[in-house]
Parts: structure tokens; C-alpha cells; sequence
């Protein structure tokens, strides 16, 4: 697929992708779609263990989500009279009840994601509406679900839907050495922060400060988002890519099952019971110990402890010695 808003390069197993759509990058339903159409590429590509989606333009990460693109959502509403089902809470709840279920079904059935898509965009130039908040939600969940290391490099001002488009990642970097920013100020237009916020960032810094960030339209700096959960880290600019790509490599290096289950496990078991989270950690677990990888780094690994660790104190291998002993090429080597 031919992409118009994306530029993407691959450096070992990791994929930068970045986002060119001058002057400022708004995030848009077109790139959406088009980053959507990649992760699920992206997905099945063995080659590929880290994706990275960074902003193309110098110094600009996403400004915001369109607002030419927002303008157009009460009179689209409108033809579709979805203000007039919301007014009414009996309706509104119901529609609300069939949006989880249409998401169930687009999870669960093979197909049913390609076509509700496909009928939403169909109606598009009539109302956009539904297909805005099906792909927005749809990519969203794509990327929280990816058996990959995601990464969101911000390197510029990031704010509305791209700050809730970084919420979706596993990590999140940022320069702290440009006066670049992070928030939701979606409040002050008069709107919330629609595109998963209101329910990503409570998971993520916790419900009081997500009110906090959400209700006051605060700018956070790279050492408040740091301070507060939002982000994993910040560097000056000369050495952002490096480090970004540096850590990456190191992420790389992690067994591919192990990453996916972890992530599942953490991802569906907080939606639930602690029961069923247990239930869905053994199912993972179950997965891990079946995979040729897994079966090679175990009795690896057991040897290493006997020869390394299980000695005399003063021969012991320290802690430290032994995570590099798991990160280092020899032992991985022995498990391709």
C-alpha cells in the first residue's frame, strides 16, 4: 500500500514510522486509516519487533487532532440525528450498549472489522461521524494490542488525539530541551478528550490526576509528564534518536512470546476480575512454555545457573551479570 502521510525505514528489527502532514502535523481520520492499514501489516511481520512512530517534521510531533475535522461533527451529527438519540438517555445508553457490542463482534468474528469499516466509510462524505470514531478506536486498539515493543517518540508539541494516540504505546519519549509540551486541553474548546483519553489516562497516571490533566488543559513539561506516569522519559534533542533507537535495540532483544503474552495478559486481565486476569496470565504462560524459543532458553539458562551461580560465594555470579548473561548475543544466538 501506498502510503500519503506516512515514511517509514527499517533499522534491524525495529520500524520508525513517521507522520508528514505539514505544517503541523494534525492528526486526521486519513492518517488514521492509513496507520491502521500499517500496524495491521506490521503485525504479521516476523522481522519486525519494535515499531516506532515519531513525527517526520522537524520539531513537530502531532500538533492535535484536525479541527476542520471536528467542525464538521455537529451538522454531520445532525443528518444522522445522533444528537437527537443522545438526548434522550434511554436511547443514548442503548446506542452506547450497541457500540460495545459492534467492538465485541469486530474483535471476535474473522471480517466483521473489515466490513463495519468499509459501510462507515461508505457514508463518510454524508456523515463522518462514525467512521472517525470506528477507525480512531479501531487503530487505537490495534496498536495497545500489538504483539510488538511500540514506542511513541514525541519530538515536538503533542497534544489532543496525539496525546491520546501516545497513551496507546508502550513507551513514550520526549525532548525536554526544546520547550515542547504534552496535554489535553480539548476542555477548553468546549469538548472532551474523545479519542480514548478519558479512559486510557485513568488506567495510566491514575483517575484524579487524568481529572487533573484533563479539567485544567495543562501543559505538562517532559519532567512533569515524567514525574506524573505520562511518559517513560525525556532527552535533550542532539541525542534523542540515538537514545530512542538505543533502547529500542535493547527491546528487540526480548523473545517474541514473551512480549505478546505479557501484553495481552496486562491488557485484557485489567478489564476484568482478578480470576479471569489469573486465568488469562496461565493461559499465556501455557503459550510461552510451548514456543521453540522458550524450550531452548530454559535449559540454557539452567545451565548457565549451574555453572555461574550454583557455586561458591566467592564464584557466584552477581544478579546484574546475570541479566546481561540473558541480554548478551551468545546466549540469544543459541535460541534462533
Amino acid at each position: 500500500m501506498e502510503y500519503s502521510y506516512l515514511k517509514t525505514r527499517q533499522v534491524g528489527a525495529t520500524l520508525w514510522v513517521e507522520i508528514h502532514n505539514p505544517p503541523v502535523n494534525f492528526l486526521t481520520t486519513d492518517i488514521c486509516e492509513e496507520l491502521f492499514c500499517l500496524v495491521r501489516k506490521v503485525e504479521k511481520d516476523p522481522s519486525i519487533r519494535v515499531f516506532i512512530l515519531t513525527g517526520g517534521i522537524e520539531d513537530i510531533y502531532i500538533m492535535h487532532f484536525s479541527i476542520p475535522e471536528l467542525v464538521r461533527i455537529s451538522p454531520d451529527n445532525e443528518k444522522i440525528m445522533m444528537d437527537r438519540i443522545f438526548r434522550m438517555r434511554f436511547l443514548g445508553r442503548l446506542f452506547a450498549y450497541l457500540t460495545t457490542l459492534s467492538n465485541w463482534l469486530m474483535d471476535w468474528v474473522p471480517g466483521y472489522e473489515t466490513l463495519t469499516l468499509k459501510n462507515f466509510k461508505a457514508i463518510r462524505s454524508y456523515s463522518s461521524t462514525l467512521f472517525l470514531w470506528f477507525q480512531m478506536h479501531r487503530l487505537y486498539l490495534a496498536i495497545e494490542r500489538m504483539g510488538k515493543i511500540t514506542i511513541a517518540a514525541i519530538n515536538g508539541p503533542c497534544n489532543g488525539g496525539g496525546t491520546e494516540l501516545s497513551a496507546c504505546f508502550d513507551f513514550r519519549f520526549m525532548i525536554h530541551d526544546q520547550d515542547f509540551t504534552i496535554g489535553q486541553p480539548e476542555v477548553l474548546i468546549g469538548i472532551i478528550a474523545g479519542g480514548g483519553s478519558t479512559q486510557r489516562l485513568p488506567r495510566l497516571i491514575g483517575k484524579a490526576r487524568a481529572l487533573e490533566l484533563m479539567l485544567t488543559g495543562k501543559q505538562l513539561t517532559p519532567p512533569e509528564a515524567k514525574a506524573m506516569g505520562l511518559i517513560t522519559d525525556h532527552f535533550a534533542k542532539v541525542e534523542f534518536l540515538h537514545r530512542v533507537q538505543e533502547f529500542a535495540d535493547i527491546m528487540a532483544r526480548r523473545i517474541p512470546v514473551a512480549v505478546a503474552g505479557t501484553k495481552l495478559a496486562v491488557h485484557e486481565g485489567f478489564e476484568t476480575s482478578l480470576r479471569h486476569g489469573l486465568s488469562l496470565e496461565m493461559e499465556q504462560t501455557i503459550k510461552c512454555f510451548a514456543s521453540p524459543m522458550t524450550k531452548k532458553a530454559l535449559p540454557e539458562y539452567a545451565s548457565f545457573l549451574q555453572k555461574m551461580v550454583e557455586v561458591p560465594k566467592e564464584e557466584r555470579a552477581s544478579i546484574q551479570e546475570v541479566i546481561d548473561m540473558l541480554q548478551g548475543d551468545e546466549f540469544l544466538n543459541k535460541l534462533k
